[in-house]
Order: structure tokens, then C-alpha cells, then sequence
């Protein structure tokens, strides 16, 4: 599995917002002494060695968030909110799109990583979203992706956000399955 340099530039910016450009450039060249892929420059359709890519976030969490994995859900959450309020899904969605942007996840997830599958159920006031067949189960992966589709309901103005988590590596299952209700 490799991760799109797409992944690793969203990081970065919220990173060097977060922390300055100073910071970040120190933590970096901290990681790639044990990754040598980050001495060279990434560019959005670079294939990042899964591995590399997790350690780096995971350094990222002990570095600047104390350790804490919810920050996880945080970067999907902003990355959501970015994406649509100035990135590449600015005219693609408006106010209440919800359907029409859970529907396009599985596209993003596509667009990041080059294996595993996410899908999208849509039911009657929920939705369900199931990633499966990630040969690198991490944390990273549910809660990045599962804060993006909260991020990405909420910014399109859904009044509950509420959310079940039915499975998830965070509870050292496969898969992960969440239900979003959305109102």
C-alpha cells in the first residue's frame, strides 16, 4: 500500500499553519533520518511507502500533539473543512449536499491511498461508511477518514453529526464501520 503525496502535503500545510515553517522543516529532516523518501520533495501525486507515511504521523502526534490520537479525527476535520471552504471540493458541494458528498468519499479514499476500499450506505436519516481490505491497519486510517466525513456533514451545514462505532481498528477489528446520523 503507498499513500499519495496528496495525503502527506495536507499534513504539512495544517503542520506549518499550526507550528511555523521552522518547526515543521526540524521535525522533518528528524524523520527522514530513519525515512530517507522525505529528503526529497513531495509532490501531490508522489507514492509514499505506507510505512514511512504512518511513522511520520505518528512522530507528528508525539511531537505537537502530546501523544493523543484524537488528533486524527482533528486533521480529518480540517482537511474536510479546507477542501470544501477553498480546496478541490470548493464547487463541487453546497449547503446540505450530504448525500451527494458521502457518495464521493470512496473517490477521495481513492485519491489518497492506493489499496484498501472504502464504501458508503445510505439509509433514511444515516449513513453508513465501512473502510476494509487495508493491509496496514492503523488508527490513522479510521480516524483521519472518519473526521473527514464528520468535517465534510458538518461544514455542508447537517445539524447532527451524531455517530456509532460498530467496528474500528481503534477496537482492533479489521474493518471499520461507522453510522453517521445526519440530519
Amino acid at each position: 500500500m503507498e499513500v499519495k503525496g496528496v495525503a502527506f502535503l495536507a499534513r504539512q500545510m495544517m503542520a506549518v499553519q499550526s507550528f511555523g515553517e521552522e518547526s515543521w522543516r526540524a521535525f522533518l529532516a528528524d524523520c527522514a533520518k530513519r525515512d530517507p523518501v522525505f529528503h526529497q520533495p513531495v509532490m501531490p501525486v508522489t507514492r509514499l511507502p505506507v510505512d514511512a507515511f504512518l511513522r511520520l504521523n505518528d512522530a507528528l502526534l508525539q511531537r505537537f500533539y502530546g501523544g493523543d490520537p484524537k488528533a486524527y479525527w482533528q486533521f480529518g476535520v480540517k482537511s474536510a473543512d479546507y477542501a470544501l471552504s477553498q480546496g478541490q471540493l470548493k464547487t463541487m458541494f453546497g449547503p446540505g449536499d450530504y448525500r451527494r458528498f458521502l457518495l464521493f468519499t470512496p473517490g477521495i479514499w481513492k485519491g489518497y491511498f492506493t489499496a484498501g476500499e472504502l464504501q458508503v450506505q445510505l439509509g433514511d436519516g444515516y449513513a453508513e461508511i465501512q473502510i476494509t481490505r487495508v493491509p496496514k491497519p492503523h488508527v490513522y486510517f479510521e480516524l483521519s477518514v472518519m473526521g473527514f466525513a464528520a468535517g465534510g456533514l458538518a461544514f455542508l451545514g447537517a445539524k447532527s453529526t451524531q455517530h456509532q462505532v460498530i467496528k474500528g481498528f481503534t477496537q482492533g477489528d479489521s474493518d471499520v464501520v461507522y453510522r453517521f446520523s445526519v440530519t
